[in-house]
């Protein structure tokens, strides 16, 4: 008998015990919540559109029926100047890097030859792709859009900015810039009287301007 008691008495302390805790840990959790919502960064000024337009989480490169894409962006700057010029530097990065591997392996495809040696072939490729970059860098970039925000963040007490750029070239600069390239490419061939490469660089010029 006095051991039934006994046990009844340690049920019933256990439910008091545990109830309050559950309860407890509830509120912890809300509380956490709560304050996780109050610390949260707040948009204060933004480029017009209702939310962060899909671009800017684009990858950093592709390429469509009208054009090559490149997109950039800088989160968490101090000046809104700053912030900008480093979204488009992060973009011209992406731009530059991306445009080196599509034109190296374009122009190592067109100028492969039969008697072309690894280093031989390397010489004018690398020659070419940094004509190809040149002759974009002076013309065939466009800054597409841009965007940013103003963000206050209440753990720092201080406003932040956020921004992105999309640059882009189009199919026909891209183009242009390879066809000046192969020419380049052909003239450099002559001079070092290389029929081989000379053939290879007329048939690209040819190929080229056909598509143009």
């Amino acid at each position: 008998m006095k051991t039934k008691q006994f046990l009844k008495f340690v049920l019933l302390a256990f439910c008091i015990c545990s109830v309050p805790f559950g309860c407890g840990a509830g509120n912890i959790a809300k509380k956490k919540a709560s304050l996780m919502e109050v610390h949260k960064p707040g948009v204060i000024e933004k480029t017009g559109q209702n939310k962060r337009p899909d671009w800017t989480s684009e990858r950093p490169f592709f390429e469509d029926n009208n054009g090559l894409h490149f997109t950039g962006g800088c989160m968490g700057g101090a000046d809104y100047a700053l912030t900008l010029r480093l979204a488009k530097s992060e973009a011209t990065k992406n731009l530059l890097e991306s445009i080196e591997i599509k034109a190296r392996a374009e122009f190592s495809s067109a100028i492969q030859g039969k008697n072309r040696s690894e280093s031989d072939l390397g010489r004018y490729v690398t020659d070419a792709v940094a004509w190809t970059v040149d002759n974009l860098k002076i013309g065939g970039i466009r800054q597409n859009r841009i965007y940013y925000e103003q963000v206050f963040d209440p753990i720092s007490q201080s406003f932040k900015y956020n921004a992105w750029v999309k640059l882009e070239i189009s199919k026909a600069d891209y183009l242009k810039a390879k066809t000046d390239s192969s020419q380049k490419l052909l003239d450099k061939a002559i001079r070092e009287k290389d029929e081989e490469a000379k053939e290879k660089a007329l048939e690209l010029l040819e190929k080229l301007r056909q598509e143009a």
